[in-house]
Order: structure tokens, then sequence, then C-alpha cells
């Protein structure tokens, strides 16, 4: 299968999927230049340009008129690979929307919904874009999403959806293979990773972090990127001496060495629908202390690859950050089972062979 693959976001997802799609299928993988440059380690680049075809466009601002010539000059690099499917991660319709016009009359579209609502201040529901965004899901030939909460929110959201959309899992990210070592961390030391934004809930573990330091515990929290709630807890992590703070874009090359130092990842989010965060210590062998929120439960399992607290309580996720404080089996022991998960659930072979499954049934479909 001549399979096609639009990342204008996610260029890690995408190449790794890419990837895996190329052992059995020729694939065309089109990114956006600013976002690969972002996301991709040399290894990672230079093993999707021995397996797959790529090809990078530099994307202009919405606003900006010449973005149509950037769709035109995407829609030329699609017609010349002469796809026999066109996956595209899902974008603001402005980005993608012209390539998805000008190809679902003649092959199949798969569309990947990351999020069917974006998070705290995101898109309005009752907005002209949100029509928009809902027409282009609604002509699509299948949808992926990355969980079965996800898929029910998509089909509240619009039923003329239902019955075509497909859960797939997140695969691993930061890492081509999983690292089973599950020695070398840093004692006590917690990862909060990502671009912080409200909804990433950094207050609460703050919060939890006072409980600890209450408590007497001695532990370090890494607070490790930047984003626009850093600013509202900058005073507040200055005056905190357990608190170490990375505030800059952290590059695909250090990550690795980040999660290997932390005893745990923390995701003390208010609301999401899963979260690329664990999918990147899992590929590490670390456990997960995540909010219960969209279909974090389903990867972050509670008490087997790691340990779920209800969302905005400092006092369970200071409770469960405990918990791989005082117990070292209980630390090792949800260590190997995210290795484990990351093997046999989210390695990116098993994801390339399910969403294979899904783009028969567009085919079937169109």
């Amino acid at each position: 299968m001549r399979i096609a693959l639009l990342a204008l976001h996610f260029a890690e997802y995408a190449s790794r999927l890419a990837l895996a799609l190329s052992a059995q299928h020729e694939v065309l993988l089109v990114l956006r230049s600013g976002n690969a440059q972002d996301e991709l380690t040399d290894d990672l680049r230079a093993r999707l340009h021995r397996n797959v075809t790529v090809r990078s466009i530099e994307l202009r601002r919405m606003r900006d008129p010449r973005v149509l010539g950037t769709s035109l000059s995407i829609n030329r690099i699609l017609r010349s690979f002469s796809p026999e499917i066109l996956h595209i991660q899902e974008t603001h319709p402005v980005l993608g929307g012209w390539t998805f016009l000008a190809f679902r009359r003649h092959i199949p579209v798969v569309l990947t919904v990351h999020d069917p609502v974006q998070h705290s201040g995101g898109l309005s529901k009752h907005g002209w874009q949100w029509k928009i965004v809902t027409w282009f899901r609604r002509k699509a030939s299948r949808v992926i999403v990355h969980g079965p909460r996800m898929r029910a929110e998509l089909e509240e959201l619009d039923a003329r959806i239902a019955g075509r959309i497909d859960a797939i899992p997140h695969g691993i990210l930061g890492r081509a293979g999983i690292d089973d070592d599950i020695s070398g961390c840093e004692p006590g030391t917690f990862l909060f990773f990502g671009r912080i934004e409200a909804y990433k809930g950094l207050r609460y573990l703050l919060d939890a972090g006072d409980v600890l330091h209450g408590r007497g515990h001695v532990f370090r929290l890494v607070v490790a990127g930047t984003g626009s709630d850093l600013e509202r807890h900058r005073k507040r992590i200055a005056s905190t001496a357990w608190i170490e703070l990375i505030d800059r874009y952290i590059s695909a090359a250090e990550v690795p060495a980040l999660f290997r130092r932390a005893t745990a990842a923390v995701l003390p989010y208010t609301d999401a629908t899963q979260s690329g965060v664990s999918a990147m210590a899992f590929a590490h062998s670390r456990p997960v202390i995540a909010s219960r929120v969209g279909d974090v439960p389903d990867v972050v399992v509670d008490g087997q690859t790691g340990l779920i607290v209800p969302p905005r309580d400092g006092e369970a996720l200071a409770d469960a950050m405990e918990k791989l404080l005082v117990d070292r089996g209980l630390r090792d022991r949800l260590a190997t089972n995210a290795a484990r998960f990351a093997m046999e659930k989210l390695s990116w072979p098993r994801i390339a062979d399910v969403t294979h499954g899904a783009y028969r049934r567009a085919f079937d479909s169109h």
C-alpha cells in the first residue's frame, strides 16, 4: 500500500508511525520543518531518510495569505507520490483543509484526532471554527483517537461519526526501543516535563511538594519545560529549595537523560485526553503518577504501571509520591511493568498493524 502521512504537528509521533509502516508499505511523510527540527533526534532523522520518503515544508502563519501557496506545495508533493491513502494528523483547517478537500474524493482520508476538544482555554465548541473542525471530522473516511474514552467523547460531540472511529494507543516516544534498565535513577526525583500550560496542573504538584516537605521527606522535583502557566508560579518555585527548574525548550537529544534521572514522571493534569509524556516515561522504564482524566488511566494503570490520583488534589498526589519514596520495591515493580506494557501494548510494530487495519476499513467505506 502507498501511504501518505501529513503531519504539520506531532512530528515524532508521525515519524515513528511512518517507520513502522515502512516495514510493509511504501510511505511518504510530509513534516513541518520547524516541528521536525524540534522533535526529531539525528538518529531518528537518519533512520527516516533510509526507509521513508520524507519531505519538509516551511509553514507560514495562518493569517499570512501565502499559506495557500504552502497548501498547494503540499498537494503537489502528495500528487507526485500517488498515494492510495492519506493519513492526516489533525491541525487547524486553514493549514490542512485544502489538502483534505483536494484528495478526499479520490482516495480515503484518515484523520488522527489527538484531542476531541481542545484543553482548557482552547477553541470554543460554539464558534464558527469549531463547526469547521467538526465538518472535516465528519467527512473523513476513518477517524483515529488514542483511547475508548476519547472515542466516546467524539461520538457524543457528533453522533454522525459513530462507527467510523478507531481507538489506537499512543505509541512510545523518546526512544527507538525500550530502555529496560530500571536502575540509575536519582532517588526521590520526580519529573514534571513538557509544555507548561494551566491544564498540566503544576499548581497541584507544587502543593503536593509542600505536603511532602512538611512530612519531612527528602526529594527533588525537576520541572523541565516552559509555557504560559510557568510565570504565575515562578516566584513560588524560586523560593523553594527542593525544585530544580529547567526553564527552556528541552531538545529531543536531552530527553533520555532527564527520564533516567527520575524515580517517576508526574502528570497532575486537570483535564486531558492522553499523554505523550507517559509514553516517554514507559520507554525509559519509569512509572507515572497521573490524574484520573481522559484515557490516561488506560495506560497508567493504577498499581501496575503507575499510580492514579484524583485531579486537583495535592494531598492525594503527595500520598502517591510518598509511596514511591518509602517503598523501593513498589517503584521497581511499577517500573518493570511500565517497560513491559510499552513493549507489548505501545510498540510501534503493533501500532502500525492496527493502524493498517483502520486503513483497510477506510477503503471499505470510501
